[in-house]
């Protein structure tokens, strides 16, 4: 079954969530509470992939010690971590995602990448925020080298 831009609604509304979506879009903006902020959430349907993008995650950082070891730091995460990712955009903003394959997403798959979003977000944005500000802050991965 292919997903429509309806079918997306239709997720949306059964989760309970209010989302905006222009007439004939593709793309719908909701926020999600987590247990450290609120977080905006872009939904892109395109041919084949939906795409969940927490947009901006983490501003990024301007000094470049603690570019440098935020980047390290996403990078081991990535490694880590399952169904979501992080990345950059082109302001140097990190992002968390989830990219699905829209033939046949189920709404069982649907709920699983806004649980992944909000877990993931529960679980790294303080340390990500540290990193991205302050030089020197701790990592989870300081003491595996």
């Amino acid at each position: 079954m292919d997903v429509t831009p309806e079918t997306i609604d239709g997720y949306f509304q059964e989760y309970g969530w209010t989302f905006h979506r222009p007439e004939g879009g593709r793309d719908w903006q909701t926020a999600v509470r987590c247990d450290v902020a609120v977080f905006r959430i872009a939904v892109r349907l395109t041919e084949n992939w939906v795409f969940f993008t927490m947009v901006p995650f983490v501003l990024g950082p301007r000094d470049p010690q603690c570019t440098e070891r935020l980047y390290r730091h996403l990078l081991r995460l990535n490694r880590d971590i399952t169904l979501a990712k992080f990345a950059l955009d082109e302001d140097g903003d990190v992002l968390l995602t989830v990219e699905l394959p829209a033939r046949d997403l189920s709404y069982e798959t649907f709920c699983d990448a806004i649980g992944a979003l909000t877990y993931y977000a529960d679980d790294t944005y303080m340390e990500l925020l540290n990193l991205a500000r302050t030089p020197g802050a701790p990592s989870r991965y300081d003491a595996n080298g």
